[in-house]
């Protein structure tokens, strides 16, 4: 069978999609749930970003070896055990003890640091080269999608079973998932030919290092996650504790960011392979960020708090940061797909990805650290907008020559 012929690009991408739903849900459930459940463990809600933290930081782990394990049993299997470790991970923190939500943390962390190399593999296999953004961008529309299922169903499930049912049919949603992958295996990784691409645990990352492209697209990934991942793990604390909307009322409007970030997501990927170069439609995002990062920071400030100004004005700055500060991720992935060799992907994404949930990690982690300290979440929303402007300046000024 021709290479040509044994391709299943929409397979491919129904398969990872699922997964990064999946990933993406379990990932963001724990910052929807904060405002209501941390209390009664005994936390302060901002303490969510030391869980989410701990998670990126085993991502960050794990990521650096899936290129490995890819090789060894093949991508789609690699993401059955992904599904498998967040299922875990859900699990252990419904047991609502400190251990567990770290080990909670751990095992979400090392599932979710699967996800994307391994998708990366299977995508790159199947998906033809002039359509590459637009693919990854539809898989990379599986996070916004997870996040409003998550700011839909959990805010739902909370007050109809309480917090500790929901997230455990969470859990057994990722098994299910797992399971209903197995004839995937057979049909996308049928001529995987498996091999041990044994390597030093920080070769991955030296080989990124050593490229001054990769090296740039790896800093961008950093600065662009943690803009990412502040707006996503504080949006709802932002508008329910600072800005006095509904806690119900704040989830639908992260709900709704995500569904403008999931249309973004496809609009920017087919762009990038028809109209503009991948970097430099990155470099034009980072600016937009910072923008509408600002303008939510000005929503949460607002003197009259849960007024009907402050929820328009959310909602439209919400919706701006999820088509921007959501919406760059697949065309990351396309700039990715230019720079290396397809056989390559697992293991470069695998370390690019190290800077991606490094950024993942610090966001949050800092902007806990500044509300604890006395800052205001708007303040903190605000610092978060200014990094993502100063490399998107950056990436815009590098001369085409230095970019592959």
């Amino acid at each position: 069978m021709s290479e040509a012929t044994s391709r299943r690009p929409w397979l491919a991408l129904q398969a990872m999609l699922a997964v990064q739903v999946l990933a993406s849900l379990v990932m963001s459930t724990a910052a929807v749930l904060a405002p209501a459940v941390a209390p009664a463990l005994g936390l302060a809600p901002e303490r969510v970003g030391l869980f989410v933290a701990v998670a990126y930081l085993c991502a960050m782990t794990s990521g650096l070896r899936t290129g490995h394990w890819v090789a060894r049993i093949g991508g789609v299997r690699v993401s059955q055990c992904a599904l498998l470790a967040l299922a875990l991970g859900a699990l252990m923190a419904t047991l609502g003890h400190a251990w567990a939500l770290l080990l909670g943390a751990v095992l979400v962390g090392v599932g979710y640091g699967l996800a994307n190399p391994s998708a990366a593999a299977v995508l790159g296999r199947h998906v033809p080269s002039n359509a590459s953004g637009l693919f990854f961008s539809m898989k990379q529309a599986g996070v916004p999608i997870g996040v409003a299922l998550t700011g839909l169903l959990m805010p739902l499930g909370l007050y109809l079973a309480g917090w500790r049912i929901t997230v455990a049919a969470a859990a057994v949603l990722c098994v299910a998932v797992a399971l209903l992958l197995m004839p995937a295996v057979r049909r996308l990784d049928a001529d995987h030919v498996p091999h041990d691409a044994r390597l030093p645990w920080l070769a991955p990352l030296r080989e990124v290092w050593a490229s001054p492209h990769l090296r740039h697209l790896g800093w961008l990934s950093l600065v662009y996650a943690m803009a990412q991942q502040a707006f996503v793990t504080f949006l709802v604390s932002l508008l329910h504790l600072q800005g006095g909307l509904p806690l119900a009322a704040a989830a639908g409007i992260l709900s709704a960011s995500q569904v403008a970030s999931t249309f973004s997501r496809v609009g920017l990927g087919h762009l990038s392979d028809r109209r503009i170069t991948p970097l430099r439609l990155l470099g034009w995002l980072g600016l937009a960020m910072g923008v509408s990062l600002c303008a939510l920071a000005a929503a949460g400030s607002l003197t009259t708090p849960g007024s009907a100004m402050q929820w328009m004005l959310g909602l439209l700055a919400a919706l701006a940061a999820g088509a921007t500060a959501m919406g760059w991720n697949g065309v990351f992935f396309a700039a990715l797909v230019r720079s290396v060799p397809r056989e390559r992907l697992a293991v470069v994404s695998g370390a690019t990805q190290f800077f991606t949930f490094a950024g993942g990690m610090v966001g949050p982690f800092v902007f806990a650290q500044f509300v604890s300290a006395g800052g205001s979440y708007a303040q903190g929303m605000a610092l978060a907008a200014v990094v993502p402007v100063l490399i998107g300046v950056a990436t815009l000024r590098r001369p085409p020559s230095a970019n592959p």
